[in-house]
């Protein structure tokens, strides 16, 4: 059965509903109400622009690799809790919506086992292979944070940047990927690193446990966004 790899339009609407909810709540937890000016919103909405939506489409496009139909939906509830903690403990929950993924009804990737349908090494190879394809989809988000957090820290330490916006930009991407990397790996569900952690415990060592000291020690360093 065909379906579009491409960007619906209620998609699109979900993701830039997700998108400026998240740019307002990072400016409001860096410098509450009075930090809205429109130089902070642009500078938080590139770094947001890069963390939020090339991790979603990674998670995305992941899937439609695996023959999933794969799209994101914005969450209400988890839109409402990303404000509120924002404005009330200074934290960014930055869960406001998910790629929800499915096999589509025929799939030639269900057909493609030599093995008995009633037979345990049939299930046990299902089984395997939709852990394996869970890992790497899951994977997918944060290592698109991790690669970028480390674009904006090259960028930074190269002396290239000639201008304080420019600064500024490339110090928000740099810690607003990085939070969202560790946010994301956190080896719980639902969030990426507890399938992460279930489809591979080293794998998540290795990725998962810098990447979270990392963050932590830019927070306990107290280095603003911009």
């Amino acid at each position: 059965m065909a379906y579009s790899s491409g960007i619906g339009t209620s998609e699109l609407i979900d993701l830039l509903l997700s998108f400026a909810v998240l740019t307002i709540s990072f400016a409001l937890v860096d410098g509450g109400l009075d930090g809205l000016t429109s130089e902070r919103l642009a500078i938080v909405a590139v770094a947001v622009g890069t963390g939020f939506i090339l991790h979603e489409l990674a998670h995305k496009f992941v899937a439609q690799r695996y023959g999933y139909q794969a799209e994101y939906k914005a969450s209400i509830f988890g839109l409402a809790l990303t404000v509120i903690m924002a404005l009330t403990i200074h934290i960014v929950f930055a869960a406001p919506g998910a790629v929800m993924i499915r096999k589509p009804a025929y799939s030639s990737s269900q057909t493609s086992h030599n093995f008995e349908g009633d037979s345990d090494a049939y299930w046990d190879s299902l089984e395997q292979k939709a852990g394996n394809e869970e890992l790497w989809i899951a994977l997918a988000g944060p290592m698109t944070n991790i690669i970028l957090t480390m674009f904006f820290f090259a960028l930074l330490m190269s002396g290239l940047l000639n201008s304080p916006l420019l600064v500024g930009i490339a110090w928000a991407s740099f810690q607003i990927n990085l939070m969202l990397a560790a946010f994301n790996l956190i080896p719980i569900d639902p969030l990426d690193g507890g399938k992460v952690f279930r489809g591979n415990p080293l794998i998540w060592v290795i990725v998962g446990v810098p990447t979270i000291l990392a963050a932590l020690a830019i927070l306990f360093l107290g280095v603003g966004v911009t």
